[in-house]
């Protein structure tokens, strides 16, 4: 006999994190929560400023890859994902960003009903413990912690006075009732420095319950479907295949890459593509995969004058120091992600909301430890992480490469594919190039590093950026929520045409948000759970 769960949670990021935990509130359900990756135990996991070392690493990690890119001249792009209690949650920059509120105004626009910004404001406020404290637009005693960053070596003064030299406004609150501007970056850590991953935020506090089981190591093969119902899961763990029953229903959270992967290994998806690979088809979709959408993303790069900015603490030593003061719980830099401000522009006029988010550090993205010998030398630096289109107009998808639950999905982002979201691009480099033309920061570079300052055409410009352009890890859409006949689910998150299975996380989006999709990802997930125990917060009054 199989075992039987009332819930199963399929995927620990997150939204699925989220669900698990708010479901396992009632006492009188059982819960059983699927993670493929193990517990989230290596202390770089949780030291903000080793973000980057975490998310190429091979502790906690997919590795995935891109097929080739055209539109990046026939590239493979690197794809890191979270296989960890916490999922991306725990490897990710951990920027706090809700999106456009015209975002989900168009999700509604388009028959998602319930989910109008707002609708979707009471979700974001119950999971915050915002810095602000409570507001119109904000909550506190949420699960997750919100800090604004306030760094001297990150230069924010001196950038936003060249961005108001270049027209640009300040923005204190970026999810607020205005996304455009320049704000300080809000980050999901905990107060003591620690990342606040979906995992510790919510799991953690959640774990002594008796009727919550969290299985790790537990790689999904399929979802079992009985006379048009989910039933349970078919999972590998030390190599043993298991199911489980579920009594109520079965939870899909596992991301944009791996949840339509699951949904075709179970036979529901394009039966063409099912049959390709020996997949009987149990359930036609032939959205699933489809409607891939993926924020482009490159690095506009200036050498800095010595000693300026967040390269100082790279030093050996004082790294060493500031290591040794995170872990004893101190203020320390390594307690941060190293990113001083947020940008949101409009890179045209006649655009009602904005186009391009530029995210600024005061070093270079891969900075290294130096100081002694053997090491590098510092490279004292500025990076501006240009990301445009917000809302790509390009489209690619997510397919099988075998029926080997084990083997990578296949993925395309098809980037630049339309046109716009390179012409898009091309702006966003140029708004970027002038905020830094202006002073004070202006005079605190020695020369732009990367495109380089005799990179001017907009046709060498195209091609730096063909070259170079990377995702900035936002995968959405892949099983989009909707009412036409590419969606997937229905605005109840339900997979349409079957009961007993929904899917939460950014891959229900029907189109990415304008931002970093962490957190919206978390919303879906609290919103998910309540709509899987039949309640609804009232619409914000906004």
């Amino acid at each position: 006999m199989a075992r039987a769960y009332d819930y199963i949670v399929i995927g620990s990021g997150s939204a699925g994190a989220v669900v698990a935990a708010r479901l396992s509130e009632d006492p009188d359900v059982s819960v059983l929560l699927l993670e493929a990756g193990g517990r989230d135990k290596h202390p770089l996991q949780l030291m903000p400023l080793a973000m980057l070392k975490v998310a190429y690493s091979r502790f906690g990690t997919f590795q995935f890859w891109s097929e080739p890119e055209p539109g990046l001249n026939g590239r493979s792009i690197q794809i890191p994902r979270g296989r960890t209690l916490g999922g991306s949650s725990s490897i990710n920059a951990m920027i706090y960003i809700r999106g456009n509120r015209g975002d989900y105004d168009m999700w509604r626009q388009a028959g998602c009903e319930g989910w109008s910004y707002a609708d979707v404001l009471p979700y974001f406020r119950k999971l915050e413990n915002n810095w602000r404290g409570e507001n119109e637009y904000h909550g506190a005693g949420g699960p997750v912690d919100i800090q604004h960053v306030v760094e001297p070596d990150n230069h924010f003064e001196e950038l936003l006075a060249s961005a108001n030299a270049a027209g640009i406004p300040f923005n204190e609150d970026a999810n607020g009732a205005v996304q455009e501007g320049m704000s300080r970056i809000e980050q999901n850590t905990t107060k003591d420095g620690r990342r606040a991953s979906s995992a510790r935020a919510y799991l953690y506090p959640a774990m002594g319950r008796p009727n919550l089981t969290i299985e790790t190591g537990a790689m999904t093969s399929r979802i079992t479907v009985e006379r048009g119902r989910a039933t349970g899961v078919e999972y590998v763990k030390d190599g043993i295949r298991q199911t489980v029953h579920a009594e109520r229903e079965i939870c899909l959270s596992a991301g944009a890459y791996n949840s339509p992967q699951i949904l075709m290994l179970s036979g529901i998806g394009p039966s063409d593509h099912l049959k390709e690979h020996g997949i009987d088809t149990v359930h036609e979709l032939k959205g699933v995969g489809q409607n891939l959408n993926e924020h482009p993303n490159v690095l506009h790069v200036f050498g800095a004058k010595e000693n300026i900015g967040l390269t100082k603490w790279l030093r050996l030593d004082r790294a060493t120091w500031s290591v040794a003061k995170w872990f004893m719980h101190m203020e320390s830099i390594y307690g941060r992600n190293g990113a001083s401000a947020s940008t949101f522009l409009r890179s045209r006029e006649g655009l009602e909301n904005p186009d391009i988010q530029i995210v600024h550090l005061s070093a270079s993205n891969g900075g290294a430890l130096w100081g002694m010998p053997g090491l590098p030398q510092p490279r004292w630096a500025f990076t501006a992480r240009v990301g445009g289109p917000l809302n790509p107009q390009s489209r690619g998808w997510v397919k099988l490469r075998s029926a080997d639950p084990q083997a990578a999905p296949r993925i395309f982002f098809n980037m630049f594919g339309v046109r716009e979201d390179m012409d898009t691009m091309l702006r966003g480099l140029k708004l970027s190039r002038e905020i830094f033309a202006q002073k004070p920061i202006r005079d605190m570079l020695t020369k732009e590093i990367s495109p380089g300052e005799n990179m001017k055409s907009d046709a060498e410009l195209e091609q730096f950026i063909r070259n170079t352009a990377t995702h900035r890890s936002h995968p959405a859409g892949t099983c989009k929520m909707g009412i036409d006949d590419m969606a997937v689910v229905d605005p109840q998150l339900r997979v349409r045409g079957l009961e007993g299975l929904r899917v939460a996380d950014a891959s229900i989006m029907p189109h990415v948000i304008a931002g970093n999709t962490n957190t919206p990802s978390m919303m879906i997930g609290e919103k998910c759970a309540d709509m899987m125990r039949g309640k609804t917060l009232a619409p914000a009054m906004v």
